[in-house]
């Protein structure tokens, strides 16, 4: 058992990248349990199955491990956003689509939700470290314009939309649901993480949207 691990270990030694990312994983695993304060380079090292040492290696500190681990679950969020095909020729399904992949990345990862109302309590203490997040949005919100823009030249949506606010609103839809999903299970009484009710809200979350949209 213990030569296996060992072998494990040297094989991703040899491989930096996945060895970087092995690591990132577990910290979000430990930084969505615990926080920023309460987790601790221990626990990394044993879930990845490195080391301390091996640990500070690829990052120099807690605080620069935390805001990579910040960061990779941003881009998780916007990888999902990507596979919206903009020259649909229908908008109404372009915002169908960007809605639901949204919603489902928030259903999908608990450790997204978890991480994002950490780093909110902090009043993003790290999330403004952490410069390279912000142009991951240039290209969602550019594609978003191309959509909307496309949607009232057809006469479908209307005019006077603010693109940052309407992103804000997909994202609450789904993000708002999921992390309060417990304290809104207990005061309406209903099982909200059964799979008919995160359906239900997905497809109002959708209706709401397009909605909003149309003229």
């Amino acid at each position: 058992m213990n030569e296996t691990v060992a072998v494990t270990k040297k094989k991703r030694i040899r491989d930096p990248q996945r060895t970087r990312q092995w690591i990132i994983d577990a910290a979000v695993a430990e930084f969505t349990e615990r926080g920023f304060d309460g987790a601790r380079i221990d626990a990394i090292a044993e879930q990845s199955q490195t080391n301390k040492s091996l640990i500070y290696k690829y990052f120099n500190s807690k605080e620069e491990l935390y805001i990579s681990s910040l960061s990779d679950i941003y881009r998780q969020l916007r990888a999902s956003q990507h596979e919206i095909d903009h020259n649909d020729p229908d908008p109404v399904e372009s915002i169908r689509k960007l809605v639901e992949s949204t919603f489902d990345t928030f259903a999908n990862n608990p450790h997204i939700v978890r991480m994002m109302t950490h780093e909110n309590v902090q009043n993003a203490r790290f999330l403004k470290q952490a410069l390279d997040i912000k142009s991951l949005y240039t290209p969602l919100l550019e594609k978003l314009d191309y959509i909307i823009g496309k949607g009232q030249k057809l006469g479908v949506f209307r005019e006077n939309i603010d693109l940052k606010h309407l992103y804000v609103s997909i994202s609450a839809l789904g993000y708002f649901y999921f992390s309060n999903i417990h304290t809104l299970s207990i005061v309406l009484d209903e099982q909200l993480e059964k799979a008919d009710e995160v359906a239900k809200q997905r497809e109002q979350a959708v209706g709401i949207v397009i909605a909003y949209l149309r003229k």
